[in-house]
């Protein structure tokens, strides 16, 4: 889902205004489902989000990002966000999935995020 604030951006950018690029990833442990009032994820368990530049396929955005157990800690994820910066900022969307974790310090998950711009 496209959030609100990720949807006022967009329509800065269609305008020509300066909008950081959403290229930084989050990950939390949230299970609610997403609204698109939403400005944060419930709650992140990062302590730095990821870079992450996507791939442009036709009208799709395509992220791809890679965890491992020692980033995530003890912790569970089901909830990843894509952010304009790499604290605060705007989130452009929001999915949630069921819960994942937690992963060995050596194991990693990836994860695909296909965004189609209609």
């Amino acid at each position: 889902m496209i959030i609100n604030a990720g949807r006022v951006a967009l329509g800065k950018m269609i305008k020509g205004e300066s909008v950081n690029a959403f290229t930084f990833i989050d990950v939390g442990d949230g299970e609610d489902s997403s609204s698109s009032s939403q400005t944060m994820l419930d709650h992140s368990v990062l302590t730095v989000r990821k870079t992450v530049t996507p791939d442009i396929i036709g009208s799709i955005l395509v992220y791809t990002v890679d965890f491992t157990g020692s980033e995530l800690g003890s912790n569970k994820i089901s909830e990843l966000g894509i952010f304009n910066a790499s604290t605060g900022g705007d989130m452009l969307s929001r999915v949630t999935f069921k819960s994942i974790g937690p992963l060995a310090a050596d194991e990693t998950i990836s994860f695909t995020f296909r965004l189609e711009v209609v």
